[in-house]
């Protein structure tokens, strides 16, 4: 890194001039991607709102949430070295399972229930609006930090097939909002190859809630809420090759790891009534690998 800083530097001192036609020469910035995601993702409560009797009380585990991911990202030059930035993914969920538990006794043991079922159909969505500035802006090495917004959303299902569960179609709906922090840096290999990198981390609030059709004491459409705050961090790297002075195509992957701290559950009686408790947390982590086109002009 210090390599590439105090070349960047040298660079700065020998021609402003010629940097800056580099900068003009990738004013915007476009990417569009196509690939395979797959994540898991758990939650759990406790027996009270002291997160006692028992310290696990009921859990929801889906796994292997898998199906194509689809993305597209911009970055703008608005003004000297500043940039705006945004993207958007969703990912079209076709497999995966969930698995729903109870408990009676702490540290999950004394299991009342357990059964697992159907996952597969559902979505997840990204959105992310956010400034920066071009730092290091080079023929070798470019890096920018940026900052903004994002929401991100989950779309999550249990259901049955044919004979098995036929009536169920529950429901579990997710909201990740907050502030984000991103870095984004391109080093030029070759001629024509280059390597991309990014890192973002988001601190969100959490909000959620779930529809359990069957439960007949249980309110519709919302059966219960969830709230707490966490957080989310999303890696990616790529490898660009340039076809043309304008065009290049990328094959990477990335990681995502999102959690909460403990929160709040409010479950919702047919009665009226609104029982509360603590929700232990919710977890989210996964991959996703990918191909696609990266514009610039």
């Amino acid at each position: 890194m210090k390599k590439f800083t105090g070349f960047c530097f040298l660079w700065l001192i020998i021609g402003l001039h010629k940097l800056y036609a580099q900068s003009a020469g990738s004013k915007l910035e476009f990417n569009l991607t196509d690939g395979y995601q797959r994540e898991n993702f758990h939650w759990s409560i406790a027996g009270n709102s002291n997160g006692q009797s028992p310290n696990v009380f009921s859990e929801l585990k889906w796994t292997k949430l898998s199906g194509q991911s689809v993305g597209a990202s911009l970055q703008y030059n608005v003004y000297q070295r500043f940039n705006i930035y945004s993207d958007y993914a969703r990912q079209f969920i076709t497999s995966g399972s969930v698995n729903d538990s109870d408990y009676s006794t702490d540290n999950r043991t004394g299991n009342t229930y357990n059964e697992t079922f159907d996952a597969g159909k559902g979505n997840t969505q990204s959105l992310a609006l956010g400034v920066g500035y071009k730092l290091i802006d080079n023929e070798l090495f470019r890096f920018s930090p940026y900052a903004g917004y994002s929401y991100n959303r989950q779309s999550l299902y249990l259901y049955g097939i044919g004979n098995r569960f036929p009536n169920l179609n529950s429901s579990y709906q997710t909201k990740w909002k907050g502030v984000f922090i991103k870095a984004i840096a391109s080093l030029k290999l070759t001629e024509k190859l280059k390597v991309n990198a990014d890192i973002t981390y988001n601190q969100v609030g959490y909000n959620a809630w779930g529809n359990w059709n069957l439960i007949t004491t249980f309110q519709h459409p919302v059966s219960y809420r969830h709230h707490a705050n966490g957080y989310g961090l999303n890696m990616n790297g790529s490898l660009a090759y340039s076809i043309t002075n304008h065009i290049a195509i990328q094959a990477g992957g990335g990681y995502l790891h999102w959690q909460t701290g403990n929160g709040t559950d409010e479950l919702y009686l047919n009665s009226g009534e609104v029982d509360k408790t603590q929700m232990n947390g919710a977890y989210r982590n996964g991959f996703r690998a990918f191909g696609g086109l990266k514009i610039s002009f």
